[in-house]
């Protein structure tokens, strides 16, 4: 009898031996974003994601009762410390628990292209909109386990040109020209959209490399009036920042009938803030609904996702969302809130599946179809290509007016187009 309870006992012990690991297993989930560096102190990308992940793990539900475990990283806009933070964490967790990871731009892609794709075998959301790495010559075929939360250049720029045709009254070709940074990103869609705009008889009579450094854009602005161009997209440059301020300052001065227009990180709040009334009129695409009027309380919210990251914020952050709080740009903290909500949709999938595992995670973004807590209006995607194929067009609305004895910007930038699939589009 003894004997028997003995043999008990040990075929217990097994069996909580082989039951136990699978219990504890954490899942893990690595985020970096853009917080300081180059495009300035962004902060509120880290804020809109760690509320995400802490209503996930709380009210959200979790992935189907299990909570996440998420690390998060400044990686500063340096493709250099995005491959770092990625190769140290992929050192110290396990492939079976370590199931995501999260980039923001496309310099830290390609380096890693190996590392991910071949190596690790880990699904990598990432806010670069390469053309080359997510368009028709890369995508799932190439860069397995990459997806882009967002349409390529190459498609926001020719969203761009398409409009001009359709829109353009005066008599003869309308004459596009484009202002880029001197970088990859400002190089990024160019050659599409050329090829674009030969084909659809718009003439190109201008390409302007404009430097980060800039202090002054009268050269490029003359050279864009000698030109005689009638539109200018700029390309290549953060919404947010002082060079961008100068160009489309200086752009209005100089050049009085030309529609200045622009792609997503353009398209928002930020250039309100910085370009003012010289940014009234812009007409811009991007990949994500307006979301954050000046002032913030005229914000529409019409839409779900909208309407949710204001009420995060607001909740979780009352001081920061308060004008002049540390929030400035609500696009940024809904960002964050979108990597989130996106890491919670697919593990969850992932698991009522049965296959919490990288492999897993991938098969659930594959076959995912959703309409992102209503971000498109209702509208769903497929992420078969990796990309979130939407896209809106907005035009922008800015009046200076007088708050005691100072001149602030007033204004938002409202859609003139309905979502569109850029994987359905008639081109």
């Amino acid at each position: 009898m003894r004997k028997r309870g003995l043999q008990l006992v040990a075929v217990v012990g097994v069996l909580l031996a082989i039951s136990l690991p699978a219990a504890s297993k954490e899942i893990k989930v690595l985020s970096q974003f853009p917080m300081s560096g180059p495009v300035g102190t962004l902060p509120e990308f880290g804020m809109g994601y760690i509320d995400g992940m802490n209503w996930i793990n709380s009210e959200g539900g979790g992935v189907n009762g299990k909570k996440i475990t998420f690390f998060l990283e400044d990686m500063r806009y340096d493709p250099t410390v995005e491959v770092a933070n990625f190769n140290k964490y992929c050192a110290e967790h396990s492939r079976d628990e370590f199931l995501m990871a999260t980039g923001y731009i496309t310099g830290a892609l390609k380096p890693l292209i190996e590392k991910v794709n071949v190596e690790e075998k880990i699904p990598w959301l990432d806010g670069s909109y390469s053309t080359e790495i997510f368009g028709i010559e890369g995508g799932p075929a190439k860069y397995p386990y990459y997806y882009s939360l967002g349409a390529t250049y190459g498609d926001q720029i020719k969203v761009l040109l398409k409009w001009i045709k359709e829109n353009h009254k005066k008599p003869g070709k309308p004459k596009v020209a484009f202002v880029v940074s001197p970088t990859a990103w400002g190089r990024d869609g160019l050659p599409e959209g050329l090829e674009y705009a030969k084909e659809k008889g718009l003439e190109v009579v201008a390409q302007i490399e404009y430097p980060y450094t800039a202090t002054d854009a009268t050269n490029e602005c003359m050279a864009l009036r000698k030109a005689k161009a009638e539109y200018v997209i700029y390309h290549g440059y953060s919404g947010a920042t002082s060079h961008t301020a100068i160009f489309f300052k200086t752009a209005k001065k100089i050049l009085k009938d030309v529609q200045l227009m622009g792609t997503h990180y353009t398209t928002g709040r930020f250039p309100i803030l910085v370009c003012q009334e010289a940014y009234d009129g812009y007409v811009g695409v991007a990949t994500r609904p307006f979301c954050d009027a000046i002032p913030r309380e005229k914000t529409p919210m019409t839409n779900p996702m909208v309407k949710m990251a204001h009420e995060f914020a607001k909740k979780y952050r009352p001081e920061d969302y308060k004008e002049g709080g540390k929030i400035k740009d609500m696009f940024l903290y809904m960002e964050g809130l979108t990597y989130a909500l996106i890491i919670q949709e697919a593990l969850t999938r992932a698991d009522k599946a049965g296959q919490l595992t990288r492999e897993g995670v991938k098969k659930a973004l594959d076959e995912m179809v959703w309409d992102f807590k209503g971000l498109f209006e209702g509208k769903k995607f497929d992420y078969r290509f990796h990309t979130i194929p939407m896209v809106q067009i907005f035009k922008a609305e800015v009046k200076m007016q007088k708050v005691g004895d100072k001149e602030v910007p007033t204004g938002a930038v409202k859609p003139i187009s309905d979502w569109i699939n850029v994987n359905e589009i008639k081109w």
